[in-house]
């Protein structure tokens, strides 16, 4: 007679429950289970050790990354959950059966050393990761403050892309019109605050949806410079939106828009912030370039630090490009050159050379950067003797 076969467990499925000294339960899945194993028989117990383990992996390609964050952050979430509950990881495989032990701890090491585990495996934990809820943050977070909320217009834009479909190179243009032709019909009929909500639901629907289009001949990415330089030059004096709320989603969508599609007009917008916006808008600078690289989302920290010495630039506030230099070291040359050429601009000359001298030491463009040094020296040698 035919029977079925087990199904086997998989990672989000209860193990057991422990039954707490206030009575309340702890349930135990099979993640948790792997995870407290893992710990156990690799890493001496060492969370710190485990965490820096999948933190290294996410360095991998993106697929790897998005697994080993997903890792990282159920680990870190498990040790809270397990410090509140006044558990051991040790506690969540008391008494269990040799043979059983030994099979599980073979597949938390092809699950969570190997990241042999599908999207619709992974725990709610692996995938509300950082990254996850500030890109979401960034992307729709604030929408509910907006006088006209961009949801009204979103999914009509998202609609525009034919779902499941991707767009070739020569098909971009064909899509591009169809984007203009319904701002143009919408932003005709509405007043500030409606091209507000507007051109924010295109901002970030636009990135939502890029993984499905070949921009290579770039008409995509100019309509949207377009749109994103008619958002900011709208009159904020007609819209009822705090200042602190309006850049907060505006800086926290230019750190995550991964497209470089807002680079050429970022110079311009923070040159035309007011003297009492650019407080606000280095604070929030500040404020990710802090959050994201405690979180481990170095990328996007660093986005904010250059974006911080962008502000700097155009504002000349010449006082803080010593220190921002300092902190941006030699990982990119392009931001160093920039403080520079801006003091050398207002012949600040020797801010000038402190930027580069800042800013110098280990890294992948140091010897760029000292070759950049060298010619700033060349050149304002003969302004110096003038003087």
């Amino acid at each position: 007679m035919k029977t079925d076969r087990p199904t086997l467990p998989v990672g989000n499925d209860l193990y057991r429950e422990i039954v707490l000294l206030d009575t309340s339960v702890f349930p135990v899945t099979y993640w948790h289970l792997w995870m407290a194993l893992l710990l156990n028989t690799q890493f001496a117990g060492d969370w710190d050790a485990l965490l820096a383990h999948f933190r290294q992996e996410t360095r991998a390609t993106s697929w790897h990354r998005d697994q080993a964050e997903g890792a990282a952050n159920h680990l870190i979430l498990l040790c809270q959950s397990l410090e509140q509950a006044g558990l051991t990881p040790g506690s969540l495989f008391e008494d269990a059966e040799p043979d059983f032990l030994k099979k599980q701890k073979a597949k938390a090491k092809r699950k969570l050393l190997e990241f042999s585990f599908k999207e619709d495996e992974k725990s709610r934990w692996m995938i509300e990761t950082p990254r996850w809820q500030c890109e979401t943050r960034a992307m729709r977070g604030y929408w509910k403050h907006f006088p006209v909320s961009p949801l009204i217009f979103a999914s009509e834009l998202a609609n525009i892309f034919l779902t499941g479909r991707y767009y070739l190179e020569e098909e971009s243009f064909k899509l591009e019109r169809k984007l203009s032709n319904f701002l143009n019909k919408k932003e005709a009929r509405l007043d500030i605050p409606g091209q507000l909500g507007l051109y924010r639901a295109f901002l970030t629907v636009v990135i939502e949806k890029m993984n499905g289009v070949d921009d290579s001949f770039g008409v995509i990415g100019d309509l949207y410079e377009n749109v994103f330089e008619g958002y900011v030059q709208l009159d904020r004096t007609e819209i009822n939106l705090p200042p602190q709320i309006y850049f907060q989603d505006l800086i926290e969508l230019m750190v995550w828009e991964d497209y470089a599609f807002t680079n050429h007009s970022r110079p311009d917008f923070f040159a035309r912030l007011s003297q009492s916006e650019v407080p606000i808008v280095e604070k929030v600078l500040r404020q990710q370039w802090v959050e994201l690289g405690e979180l481990g989302l170095e990328y996007q920290s660093q986005e904010a630090l250059t974006m911080l010495g962008l502000l700097y630039a155009q504002q000349a506030m010449f006082d803080h490009f010593i220190p921002v230099a300092k902190s941006m070291g030699t990982s990119a040359w392009q931001r160093i050159t920039l403080l520079a050429r801006a003091a050398e601009k207002h012949r600040e000359y020797e801010l000038a050379l402190g930027v580069y001298e800042a800013c110098l030491g280990p890294g992948m463009q140091e010897k760029h950067l000292l070759d950049e040094y060298a010619k700033l020296k060349n050149r304002i040698e003969p302004l110096w003797k003038k003087r």
